[in-house]
């Protein structure tokens, strides 16, 4: 008998994220409750002044959507959990059936699949030993024998889910079709067989499952980030135990050895070596210091720091993960789709077979035989169990893939688009010179001015200035309201002169010229300082590009991508002089973002698929519009995370034709797994109906190809990423 409190317990939901109109709420109960997730959605949906929601047993979370006019976010709490309460018993049989583990995203999970087999064999035995006789005779006896009982017993999930089938589907499933094929064993006076039907289907389930587990759990150690408090630095210098949703942008929290950092911020002080695998995949722990970045969901294995938070709640990467991952599930690739639908119109074929080898034959016998081999099953884990497997792998590299249908896609790309700076650079561009065009002011007076334009910039070349003002002791003035313009650049005030910093384009634009010559780039990043109408200074900068790019560029070549080109809003003698380093195809420069989209839409429209590449606010449009758009590196901006399809949280460019190649196997895989299916089926269909093979023999070949799919996904879980196949 379960207690009160733990029924409270298990459906208690918690405030993961609030924002107006936008609430997470996480529920342990809910990672027990798969079957029931729809319903529950729909429920919650039917609340008045709520717009949607979303239930993800995965992460255990609900996200809605609300109108902010309406209701408030502790009012809808309250109704949530009136909602969830209802469900406490069921996820209470659940977690123990799953005795106390976290279960898949799975009807049945391992351990309970493992009691399944243990219940049926230990049936067998008796059955064929001290426990031959039924328990009663007549008309029931082939019902009350010890396999005839245990098959029936077995077999009740299945028959609740084929009757769900029927209810939501308006058509029979592949779990009607299992269950039809045991009653008609029983029926047939053969309860062995129908206990073998179903030894050899959870086997298969088994291995299904287990591939799902190992997935759902890399995911999960991925975004293992909830701690529900956090130490904040008070302004008297104590430290106060607080929920993370009371820490706001600007506080200082201190993080201890083996806490879990609960914000995105830098390093204020102390010194910490910091596990950061849950986000990078990078499984060697780096040290952190005083001005370093740091991410919610790392962890701190040794040391002390405080940590000024710059993102908190819902804003932090690895919460924008979770949201990533609630939302993929509904991204599946095309060829996982068909497949959905293929296997839904064949489980009727079964029937029609059934009725067919029964009128010509008369043979009960053969007629059963159809039952028991399904194509369905097999054809949806052909897909489903390659794709799981392959987002496993990827996860365990540090990258996310948001769903199955980005992998199909990135396995028939035939171009890339790679953005220049902060992708294939190292976007740690450094000034190396500086021309000064005008005698009213020296060097360092141009350059403090160039400062105050850019000093709320996040751009990688405006860090590149102020880090060289820095460095030469030039003083930031007083200015007014920074206004960035992207892809351009940045203006102020300064004591009532108009100072600008941008590319040429941008002083053109606004009508700020020279009567002086301009220096020649010669392959550096020019940046003009203009004040009023006059440019009065020049500062070069030169960003190098990341190691192994040129190696990458090569991999991606061999392995079938057949054209890769630079996309930068640089000028065009940055653009050349770095596609020349790197071995790219050719380069279009001076692109603003809306141009960057239509050279995607463009190469779409000529029939290429093409994969963008990049990491910042001006790639989002080209990373949107692309088949797969990619955000590389652990500074990828936030917009750039949200547009892209593939998150790759390394700052390495191997990682792109690693997932080249992975998504590659993954498409082989898959038609392997379809050749299988359907060549095992169709020869067990033809022989069950022409010859004497037994119901059992039956039965093991349709599981055969059931579990062969799911082997041979499984090798996917174990692929060598820098492997070639």
């Amino acid at each position: 008998m379960f207690r009160n409190e733990s029924q409270e317990d298990i459906m208690k939901s918690r405030v993961a994220h609030s924002l107006p109109g936008r609430l997470r709420l996480v529920s342990r109960g809910l990672t027990y409750l798969y079957e029931q997730r729809r319903e529950i959605a729909q429920e919650l949906s039917a609340i008045p002044g709520v717009l949607s929601a979303r239930v993800t047993p995965v992460t255990g979370g609900v996200l809605m959507t609300y109108d902010k006019f309406m209701l408030e976010s502790g009012e809808l709490t309250e109704q949530v959990d009136l909602v969830l309460a209802k469900y406490a018993m069921p996820a209470l049989r659940a977690q123990h059936a799953a005795g106390g583990d976290e279960p898949a995203e799975t009807p049945m999970t391992t351990k309970r699949l493992i009691k399944r087999l243990a219940v049926n064999g230990g049936a067998l035995l008796l059955g064929n030993t001290v426990l031959k006789n039924p328990l009663v005779g007549g008309a029931l006896a082939g019902f009350t024998s010890l396999e005839a009982l245990a098959s029936l017993g077995l077999s009740a999930p299945m028959a609740r889910s084929a009757v769900r089938g029927l209810r939501h589907d308006l058509r029979p499933n592949a779990d009607f079709l299992t269950v039809t094929s045991i009653i008609a064993s029983l029926l047939l006076g053969n309860p062995h067989s129908a206990l073998m039907i179903l030894a050899l289907s959870d086997m298969a389930e088994l291995m299904t499952s287990y591939t799902i587990e190992r997935t759902r759990s890399s995911i999960k150690k991925m975004l293992s980030a909830d701690e529900g408090e956090a130490w904040k630095v008070m302004s008297d210098g104590t430290l106060k135990r607080m929920s993370i949703n009371d820490i706001c942008a600007g506080d200082v929290v201190a993080v201890h050895t083996g806490e879990k950092i609960s914000v995105d911020g830098t390093v204020e002080s102390g010194t910490a070596v910091i596990d950061q695998s849950a986000i990078t995949g990078e499984f060697v722990p780096v040290e952190k210091r005083a001005g370093d970045e740091v991410f919610a969901g790392t962890v701190v294995k040794s040391g002390n720091i405080h940590v000024t938070a710059s993102k908190v709640g819902d804003q932090t990467v690895v919460s924008r993960i979770v949201g990533m991952v609630e939302a993929s599930e509904l991204k599946k690739a095309p060829i996982q789709r068909y497949a959905d639908r293929f296997s839904n119109y064949l489980v009727p074929l079964n029937f029609l077979l059934c009725l067919s080898v029964w009128l010509v034959t008369r043979n009960p016998q053969k007629a059963l035989k159809m039952l028991v081999i399904d194509y369905s099953c097999g054809i949806k884990l052909s897909t489903a169990t390659a794709f799981s497997a392959a987002i496993n792998t990827a996860v365990k590299r540090g990258v996310l893939i948001k769903g199955g249908a980005y992998i199909e896609q990135m396995a028939t790309a035939n171009t890339v688009l790679l953005d220049k700076t902060g992708t294939i650079t190292e976007g740690k561009p450094k000034v190396v010179s500086m021309s000064l065009l005008t005698d009213e002011m020296d060097e360092r007076e141009a350059l403090s001015l160039a400062m105050a334009a850019e000093e709320t910039s996040t751009h990688p070349l405006a860090s590149a200035i102020l880090r060289y003002g820095r460095e030469i002791g030039a003083q930031m003035p007083l200015h007014g309201e920074i206004i960035t313009e992207v892809s351009r650049g940045s203006r102020t005030d300064v004591g009532g002169k108009i100072v600008r910093v941008g590319n040429l384009k941008y002083m053109n634009e606004n009508g700020v010229k020279t009567d002086r010559e301009l220096p020649d780039p010669e392959g550096a990043i020019p940046n003009y300082v203009g004040v009023d109408d006059k440019i009065v200074a020049v500062l070069f900068a030169m960003d190098s590009p990341r190691q192994n790019v040129r190696r990458a560029i090569n991999s991606l070549r061999y392995d079938g991508v057949g054209d890769i080109e630079l996309l930068t809003g640089d000028m065009e003698a940055q653009a050349r002089a770095v596609a020349a380093q790197v071995g790219a195809d050719g380069y279009r420069a001076q692109l603003l973002p809306e141009q960057k989209a239509e050279a995607v839409l463009k190469l779409q429209t000529q029939g290429n698929g093409v994969v963008m590449v990049g990491d910042g606010i001006n790639d989002a449009p080209a990373l949107a519009y692309a088949d797969v758009g990619i955000s590389l590196g652990s500074k990828s901006t936030d917009i750039a995370m949200e547009t892209s399809d593939v998150i790759i949280n390394r700052d390495d460019p191997m990682v792109i034709p690693e997932l080249r190649r992975l998504a590659r196997a993954t498409m082989r895989i898959v038609q392997q797994n379809f050749a299988m299916v359907i060549g095992i089926n169709t020869v067990g269909l033809i022989l069950g109906a022409a010859s004497g093979i037994s119901v059992m023999m039956s039965a093991l070949m349709h599981n055969a190809s059931t579990i062969l799919v799911v082997a041979n996904s499984l090798r996917l879980m174990f692929f060598t990423p820098g492997e070639r196949r």
